[in-house]
């Protein structure tokens, strides 16, 4: 690019999810940075207040530790980013395997008895999450990171509404 800010993640045509968050600290190479809990549908303005948010009260923000590729300092605002592709591999990884152990083992456990259509179910679900560990340890031992987000390019701070606590 010509600005020198390295590209997005992933291929340079490939769509890029961005999170804007504050710098919280720095450590070595590494930045903390925290990113508002975000909740709900999005449907309104009033994001997180119809989920475990509206019950318990405000979410903390989530603390995350960020290679700082951008040498922000604290109190700046930075957006992070991670290729979309690989953020829905990841979840499918994550999430879609052990549901589907689950789903495969509990419908195989049925044909015999309910007690067996649960321990079925229990023994797939077991089964895929170790499967999905084994995975991930593998690509981590292959130096291939899964939905890693980066700093992509410094921001202004975002503008509060008046139904946003600051």
């Amino acid at each position: 690019m010509s600005d020198g800010k390295e590209p997005p993640p992933g291929r340079h045509d490939a769509p890029v999810v961005e999170r804007l968050v504050r710098v919280d600290a720095i450590e070595g190479e590494n930045a903390w940075v925290l990113a508002d809990r975000v909740g709900g549908c999005g449907g309104c303005s009033e994001k997180g207040g119809c989920g475990h948010a509206a019950l318990m009260g405000e979410a903390p923000p989530m603390r995350l530790r960020i290679a700082n590729r951008l040498d922000a300092e604290p109190g700046e605002w930075v957006v992070l980013g991670m290729a979309s592709g690989s953020l829905l591999g990841s979840l499918m990884l994550a999430y879609g395997l052990p549901l589907g152990g689950f789903i495969a083992g509990a419908v195989l456990g049925s044909l015999a008895n309910p007690l067996a259509a649960m321990l079925g179910g229990a023994a797939g679900l077991g089964l895929m999450l170790l499967l999905c560990r084994r995975i991930f340890r593998a690509r981590a031992v292959a130096g291939e990171a899964p939905a890693e987000p980066r700093m992509l390019r410094f921001a202004p701070p975002p503008v509060r509404d008046g139904c946003t606590k600051t």
